[in-house]
């Protein structure tokens, strides 16, 4: 079997699950709900997407390099999934992972392989539901080895032609697209402005500083925090605190300290 699976995290924890199965694991270690996606199974498109992925998060050009080398593995491999392969794409309810699962179908594209799909936030919430309380997950690599191999065997569900035919279509519109911020609503990936978070952002600063009954500074990492728990979309600390520092750029807010990390950092609302 060859499993086809988004975020590093989720690729690990696959590997140690099925490796010594021999089982084939294909891992896309990238977060395709952010950044300039249009091109991306290309050298040009890949060249675009790290270099505003550098210009735009606080991350060392080392770790980008290993992630776009390990991206550029799992591009090769899926391209050498041969005719009479069997293959399992993974995916939650999230816009990175669904926006993965298309783009792989995309390319994917006329080989006449076997296809499935586990979608582990509801393989989850089906396990869960006799259970006494409910668990609802926001990434593949939420899982532990023991619900992986759970839902390895029981939620498996095929791709008809039908869901194949969608997929690749939806794929190929996403590798055309110019957005640079994709959230996943009701079923739908949906293209919006990279600002559509920042009055939460505001919301949650005004909030902190309610309960601390002072205006002074706020630690970045606590306002990255709270709207990574509140908001409705599935994000990650890196895109939020982009977007903390887009909102320093405008006037919005002002900080002090050193904002190449948001550990040395704090911010606070204009007066």
């Amino acid at each position: 079997m060859i499993h086809i699976v988004f975020g590093a995290t989720a690729i690990a924890s696959l590997k140690l699950s099925f490796g010594d199965k021999g089982h084939q694991v294909i891992g896309f270690p990238v977060d395709f709900s952010v950044g300039p996606i249009s091109n991306i199974h290309t050298n040009n498109g890949l060249n675009h997407y790290f270099s505003w992925l550098e210009s735009s998060f606080q991350t060392k050009w080392n770790y980008l390099e290993e992630d776009r080398k390990f991206y550029e593995q799992g591009l090769y491999e899926l391209l050498e999934i041969k005719d009479g392969d069997k293959v399992t794409i993974w995916t939650c309810e999230n816009a990175a992972e669904q926006i993965g699962l298309r783009i792989c179908c995309f390319l994917l594209k006329g080989k006449q392989i076997e296809l499935g799909l586990v979608n582990s936030f509801k393989a989850m919430h089906d396990y869960k539901k006799n259970k006494e309380y409910r668990l609802d997950i926001r990434h593949t690599g939420e899982c532990n080895l023991k619900f992986l191999k759970l839902f390895y065997k029981n939620a498996i569900r095929p791709i008809t032609n039908e869901m194949r035919s969608q997929f690749e279509h939806d794929g190929e519109v996403l590798l055309n697209s110019k957005s640079y911020f994709r959230i996943w609503r009701q079923g739908k990936i949906i293209h919006v402005p990279e600002n559509i978070e920042d009055p939460l952002i505001l919301e949650c600063a005004r909030r902190i500083h309610k309960e601390q009954n002072s205006r002074g500074s706020i630690n970045a990492t606590r306002l990255v925090g709270e709207v990574f728990g509140e908001s409705p979309c599935t994000l990650s600390d890196a895109w939020i605190e982009y977007r903390v520092r887009s909102l320093i750029q405008s006037g919005q807010l002002i900080y002090e300290g050193d904002l190449k990390s948001m550990q040395n950092y704090k911010i606070k609302l204009i007066d």
